[in-house]
């Protein structure tokens, strides 16, 4: 019954012990953090479990009951947790010797803890049940991921972190000021229970507030269009597996804050969330364009995958505003595949930057008859990026198109499909770059396959994320509660 609170407490306790106990071994405290990962792994996968025997595991802190003490919950938001603890183990496994590689040994202790305690944030953040530790846990996450960010030195990293903290900063301040009008008025920080007493308030202008605040900080959170700018630096000057977990996992705690929003005010029904659904709708069309153009234009691979990020979030933000049951259920598959497909092209990106020092698109030229497996996982990703069927990534996009319809929009389909060919054509060009062009640099001719460490969680990945259109059936089922939730249907 305690593994609910470890899977937050454990990753925290293990990161925040690991520079003590590794100060004079830092090499060695990779071993402990895969440890501490993996045992989060199977905590979370015995929760699941669980869950889909039809028990939703609550937990009180200190037996405090709801509302009046801290709970801890694990529902169907809070199942993303175990895509959270698989994708973390991956980025593990991936980032030993990169880190070794890239970070100086004093302060590799300092980046897997960082990681383990972002991940336990992250872990947090996902369960909470009430206001005000939702956004602890917020915090967690996000100071840990400006560090993460800074960890590449450089002038430019430093300039990609400060902006990343300027505007969490914001964010945060919004999401507590949120907090604090919803506390005025219901006396309460449980979600369940503000819900139920949020009404007998009768003060709709400080919800409608309240919910601006929530949105516009967890906006932020997603990047989604306009919110996006700080995204793009830090994801392209981070580490690459720190480009991995803020790419794949750390932006989806913003769509994980935007569902508990509309739950929250849905069950509330004391301020109509229409206004919420256009603006998702519209903030989320303009992404997915935007993104892929600026992706499109690119030169540097990293930074292509990073306006990538800003174009499938706007993907998962169309999803969530048209409200009807096909397209939230494809938002929401679409945020799991999504963070399967960009993990595993952040870590393909990273190991063709180690081995080879390039990252510019054309200087990668011929890299494909060098690097053969660790180009092959990059263009599969790619491919599953784009939406092609089968893949993970066709999965959303079609189930938010089949929404749009349904909800009288169809000219949402046409974003959709304008967006995944304009994502083809830089894929296309990456792919003619790495298999069709003669080599352009030394570096690229004596240049070997990546190292087992890196390339087996590239290729793990770009094969699930192929494949995973497949399963597409099973996680929409999956997700289905949840998806009756967000729309407001009764159960």
């Amino acid at each position: 019954m305690h593994l609910l609170p470890l899977t937050a407490l454990l990753p925290i306790t293990a990161g925040a012990l690991a520079p003590a106990l590794f100060y004079r071994r830092p090499d060695a405290c990779w071993w402990w953090a895969l440890a501490a990962m993996l045992a989060n792994l199977i905590a979370v996968s015995i929760l699941w479990f669980e869950l889909h025997t039809g028990t939703t595991i609550r937990y009180p802190l200190g037996g405090w009951p709801a509302p009046y003490g801290i709970e801890l919950v694990f529902d169907g938001v809070a199942a993303l947790m175990l895509v959270l603890a698989a994708l973390s183990v991956a980025i593990m496994i991936a980032s030993r010797r990169y880190i070794n590689a890239t970070i100086p040994k004093g302060r590799r202790s300092l980046a897997y803890a960082l990681v383990l305690i972002n991940l336990g944030g992250m872990n947090g953040f996902v369960a909470a049940a009430d206001l005000f530790n939702l956004f602890v846990f917020m915090e967690i996450f996000s100071i840990t991921a400006y560090a993460l960010v800074a960890l590449a030195r450089g002038p430019v990293a430093a300039l990609a972190a400060l902006k990343y903290l300027l505007v969490g900063a914001v964010s945060s301040l919004l999401v507590l000021l949120a907090v604090a009008l919803l506390y005025a008025q219901t006396g309460s920080l449980n979600m369940a229970d503000i819900a139920a007493r949020l009404a007998a308030a009768d003060a709709p202008g400080a919800s409608a507030l309240a919910l601006g605040c929530l949105v516009v900080g967890f906006l932020v959170k997603a990047a989604i269009f306009p919110l996006h700018f700080w995204l793009p630096d830090a994801h392209a000057s981070a580490p690459s597996p720190v480009s991995a977990l803020l790419s794949g996992l750390v932006v989806k705690m913003g769509v994980v804050g935007l569902v508990r929003t509309r739950i929250l005010f849905v069950e509330a029904d004391v301020v109509p969330v229409v206004l919420l659904d256009q603006l998702l709708v519209w903030l989320g069309a303009i992404a997915v364009l935007a993104g892929a153009v600026l992706a499109l234009v690119q030169r540097e691979l990293k930074l292509m995958l990073a306006y990538s990020t800003v174009a499938n979030m706007g993907y998962i933000a169309v999803g969530l505003g048209l409200a009807t049951s096909a397209a939230v259920g494809g938002a929401l598959a679409h945020t799991v595949y999504h963070a399967v497909i960009k993990t595993g092209l952040f870590l393909t990106a990273g190991s063709i930057l180690l081995c080879t020092g390039l990252s510019r698109v054309d200087d990668l030229r011929g890299l494909g008859q060098r690097m053969p497996l660790t180009c092959g996982a990059l263009v599969l990703g790619l491919l599953a990026a784009t939406g092609i069927p089968t893949t993970a990534g066709f999965v959303g996009k079609w189930q938010i198109a089949v929404g749009a319809l349904e909800a009288g929009q169809p000219w949402v389909v046409g974003v959709i499909l304008a967006g995944s060919l304009l994502t083809l054509s830089w894929a296309i060009r990456v792919i003619n770059s790495l298999f069709f062009r003669p080599p352009a640099r030394a570096r690229v001719i004596i240049a070997d396959e990546a190292p087992a460490s890196l390339l087996i969680p590239s290729v793990v990945l770009a094969l699930l994320a192929i494949a995973g259109g497949l399963g597409g059936a099973v996680l929409l089922e999956l997700v289905e509660p949840l998806t009756t939730r967000i729309v407001g249907q009764p159960s």
